[in-house]
């Protein structure tokens, strides 16, 4: 049997989740280990049900991976940027998405990256 990845009746929501939520404009402490972490992600799930009754039927996350500003310049593309939420946040709501019939896309870029990753950085940690 051929698993059918995307159906062309498929109804999109774009949500660029750094907006819509209300983040900080710029990543206090891009790649730090410790922080505060606003759990922003945990916040969709009561507009899920809203989504559907429109007739949604997959959502597209815009950037949600460690960023230094807007999300699209990734420093750590395994970490969920703490303006959001944790990983465990992450999942929390995809499997939300999924009780709920509704595909999750994520939208990332991964050929841009922020100056803070480690692409750019010596090995002291500083800018090259």
């Amino acid at each position: 049997m051929k698993r059918q990845l995307m159906k062309r009746s498929e109804i999109w929501y774009h949500l660029y989740p750094l907006g819509f939520l209300g983040a900080e404009e710029r990543n206090p402490a891009p790649g730090a280990v410790d922080g505060p972490t606003a759990h922003r992600l945990r916040d969709l799930v009561g507009w899920l049900d809203h989504l559907v009754e429109l007739g949604v039927t997959a959502l597209l996350l815009g950037p949600v991976f460690e960023s230094e500003s807007h999300g699209y310049d990734v420093v750590d593309p395994f970490r969920v940027d703490r303006r959001l939420g944790s990983e465990t946040d992450l999942l929390h709501l995809i499997d939300e998405c999924h009780q709920r019939s509704l595909r999750v896309g994520l939208d990332v870029v991964f050929n841009h990256v922020g100056r803070g990753h480690a692409f750019f950085c010596r090995r002291s940690g500083t800018w090259s």
